[in-house]
């Protein structure tokens, strides 16, 4: 079985050679996930316990010393004057004896160094074939020699970030291009291409779907077997100790074993076991949302392509004049439109037949070819001719006269003869036209599109319109030219020091990396506070509706978590409202603004590449979304205040009302308690000694007829008054009372309890009747 690539390197330096692909998958794991494995759940991890950590494993130490240089080359990092990101290598450190001499030391460094440059040797072997699904057409690709297997080199590292949060890292590296001889060109073929493709398909399998064994509303991992999507079903993986498996579960192996060593040495710094099983932890599968029903792992990915002859294809330039050309002069119309309708002519027969638009030998020996333009030279009345008149020898001299502008098209699309030859110039223009077929290829592979055949000329041209350069003055400096789509960041470069530098430890560039590594933190972070404060807000209408006594739904399992950890005090619903309100007000920064990279990055070649980045993945967007959700929170939590402040008011001046009440009761008793010792001292005392006589009271109403009271009457009225006024003062007295207890009381749990119940009471009333 042929072998594609190989796993040469130098004195265990690996060199950057042109035609090679460098592709970095990484997973992202939530603080909470990396307490949970590491023994101390509800505890997130400090960045200086992975500090210490990095401290003292040494392959990490020297992994830092070789990449943390480059990082902060182009990044400003300090945050309170310390670096609080931490490259930690999966490889144990070597043992060294206690009573080792300073040469043995030495010795023992030099050895962790060469492990750490170390590749290991994978062999990817992909299908025969590759199917998928796109506008309702179904296609299959089989090129020759896309089941040929695929030498590449593997690394793999971990990333621990400021918030406790860590990414795993896993680079493959593959040569894809012979350069054997000058001029040699194998390698850049549709096996190749396709292949490359499959690679990107591995992470993000869009244009596929699941298989007819999983049913409609159901659920499968990329974990599991028999998927029904090719790359992940078919495409393998054989590791250095011979054993075959299937991609994804080829990485969840991977991924597990470092983290058991990783999580290991971690103890030493918690001075906690971690857990027993740290796949439940590590592994976070998220909704793929391309393929319904399909899970993944919360992973993203970059692939950096050094690569000369790609990059001009990108970054053109005119063979006259040597400067800057647009790519829509690369790009022409009239060069697509073959590759066009020998597609229809493929769906017209698929259509005819099994549906399945086969793209097989023929088809490529055509495309790899194109044998028509061997035919519009020859003839007397030929479709392209020398400008002014006169044939062209062959397909090698008409190139060469295309890219100068001395060629004219005597035809129209129809194949009418034209009333004056049409000028042309295609700068691109090359023998069999591989420029068409490398920019159909890139456009697909900018936009993970394995479809790449397909497509028109303003598809293609939309699709090779990068992030960066996106000027004049960027293009001029012709470093490298950077794409991305919501999953990955592609970058192509014709040569890179920095590359150079770093494949050796990372697998790929650190400056590409650190963009990458901090976008994909910042989305994660963006993510996980989205999910998070839509629990706080949801959690809020619920108590607002609640307090105002609607009828409210059940909380949500994320609300629920949320309220079982985030505990809420209050008088009513709308103090624990406005507590919940603070409570995500604080969290904006506690949560995220202290966690975010706010673009550190001191150059515009990388600042404006990861600003791109961060709207096209949606980190932008959640930020301002909610943003907006907490301004209109702080309107809502005046409100409540103000709502808040008026129930109180409300209320003291009800109790003042009441207080008055019963002091002006107390009057009254104290009143009549008097006018009844008058009634009393009035009616004498006939069994006193000597006996005290009578004596009626007389009222003087100043001139008018006085009125006399006897005391007995006086007494009997009194009482009867007295009387009554008790029996209005007692249940008055103990309302006050009641209420002041219950306004104590509902600030408690067994308040709450019985404000619901009383609620609920009430809702039930109100049904039946």
């Amino acid at each position: 079985m042929t072998v594609r690539g190989d796993w040469d390197d130098a004195l265990g330096f690996e060199t950057a050679r042109p035609g090679t692909l460098y592709w970095t998958l990484s997973l992202y794991i939530e603080p909470d996930r990396v307490a949970a494995a590491a023994g101390q759940a509800g505890k997130p991890l400090r960045h200086d316990q992975f500090g210490a950590m990095q401290a003292n494993h040494l392959p990490s130490l020297l992994l830092r010393n070789a990449i943390d240089p480059l990082f902060n080359d182009i990044a400003d990092r300090e945050v309170l004057g310390e670096v609080q990101e931490h490259l930690l290598a999966a490889a144990d450190a070597l043992p060294l004896p206690a009573d080792a001499d300073r040469h043995a030391r030495h010795a023992h460094r030099k050895a962790t160094e060469k492990t750490i440059r170390a590749h290991e040797r994978l062999r990817f072997k992909p299908p025969a074939s590759a199917q998928w699904s796109t506008e309702g057409v179904t296609y299959r690709a089989e090129p020759a020699g896309l089941n040929d297997e695929r030498a590449v080199r593997f690394r793999r590292f971990w990333l621990a970030h400021n918030n406790g949060a860590l990414s795993y890292h896993m680079g493959f590296s593959h040569h894809y291009a012979s350069l054997h001889a000058e001029g040699d060109q194998a390698g850049y073929d549709p096996a190749t291409y396709y292949f490359l493709s499959l690679l990107q398909k591995l992470a993000a399998p869009k244009e596929f779907e699941l298989g007819d064994r999983w049913k409609p509303g159901s659920s499968a991992s990329v974990f599991e077997e028999n998927l029904g999507i090719a790359p992940l079903d078919e495409l393998t993986v054989t590791d250095a100790g011979g054993t075959t498996e299937r991609f994804w579960p080829f990485v969840r192996r991977r991924m597990l074993d470092d983290a058991g060593r990783l999580f290991d040495r971690l103890a030493a710094e918690t001075g906690r076991p971690r857990a027993d099983d740290l796949a439940p932890h590590l592994i976070d599968e998220v909704p793929f949302i391309e393929v319904p029903g399909l899970r993944v792992p919360k992973s993203r990915f970059m692939f950096l392509l050094h690569d000369e002859r790609f990059f001009k294809r990108l970054m053109p330039l005119d063979p006259v004049t040597g400067e800057s050309a647009a790519r829509k002069v690369m790009v022409q119309e009239l060069c697509y439109l073959p590759f066009q309708e020998k597609l229809e002519e493929r769906v017209s027969a698929a259509e005819a037949g099994d549906g399945i638009v086969r793209l097989d030998t023929g088809y490529w020996n055509w495309a790899t070819t194109q044998p028509q333009y061997e035919a519009w030279i020859k003839g007397r009345k030929p479709v392209l001719r020398k400008a002014g008149g006169g044939n062209f020898r062959n397909v090698g001299e008409l190139a060469a006269a295309m890219r100068q502008g001395a060629v004219e098209l005597t035809v129209d699309e129809a194949g009418a003869p034209l009333p004056a030859p049409l000028p042309m110039k295609i700068p691109a223009f090359e023998p069999q036209r591989t420029d068409c077929l490398d920019y159909l290829f890139l456009a697909g592979f900018n936009q993970n599109i394995i479809d790449f055949m397909n497509q028109d000329t303003s598809e293609i041209l939309d699709s090779i319109d990068p992030i960066y350069p996106d000027s004049d003055e960027q293009s001029d400096e012709r470093f490298f030219v950077r794409y991305a789509n919501h999953r990955a960041m592609v970058t192509y470069v014709p040569k890179s020091r920095s590359l150079e530098t770093g494949n050796d430890y990372i697998g790929t560039c650190p400056y590409a990396f650190l963009i990458h590594a901090l976008a994909l933190h910042n989305e994660y972070l963006a993510r996980e506070h989205e999910a998070k404060s839509m629990a706080r807000i949801e959690r809020i209408e619920w108590l607002v509706a609640k307090g105002q006594g609607g009828a409210t739904e059940g909380l949500s399992a994320a609300a629920k978590a949320l309220d079982r950890t985030e505990k809420l005090d209050g008088a009513d619903e709308f103090d624990r409202a406005e507590m919940a309100i603070n409570q995500v007000k604080f969290a904006e920064y506690k949560e995220y603004e202290r966690f975010r990279y706010a673009n550190p990055f001191r150059y515009d070649t990388e600042r404006v590449v990861f600003g791109k980045l961060e709207g096209l993945r949606g980190t932008t967007r959640k930020k301002e979304a909610l943003a907006l959700a907490i301004a209109s929170l702080e309107d809502h939590a005046s409100d409540l205040q103000r709502r808040h402040q008026a129930e109180v008011d409300k209320q003291a001046a009800r109790r003042d009302r009441q207080l008055s009440i019963l002091l002006g009761g107390t009057g009254v008793f104290g009143a009549g308690q008097m006018i009844y010792w008058i009634g009393e001292t009035a009616a004498g005392d006939p069994d006193a000694k000597p006996a005290k006589p009578a004596e009626p009271v007389v009222l003087d109403f100043l001139g008018m007829p006085d009125t006399k009271l006897e005391g007995q009457t006086i007494m009997d009225t009194t009482e009867a008054l007295m009387f009554y006024a008790l029996i209005v003062f007692v249940p008055l007295f103990f309302y006050v009372f009641g209420s002041w207890v219950w306004a104590s009381m509902r600030t408690t749990r067994m308040g709450r309890r019985i404000e619901a119940r009383l609620r609920s009471l009430r809702r039930r009333v109100r049904r039946q009747d």
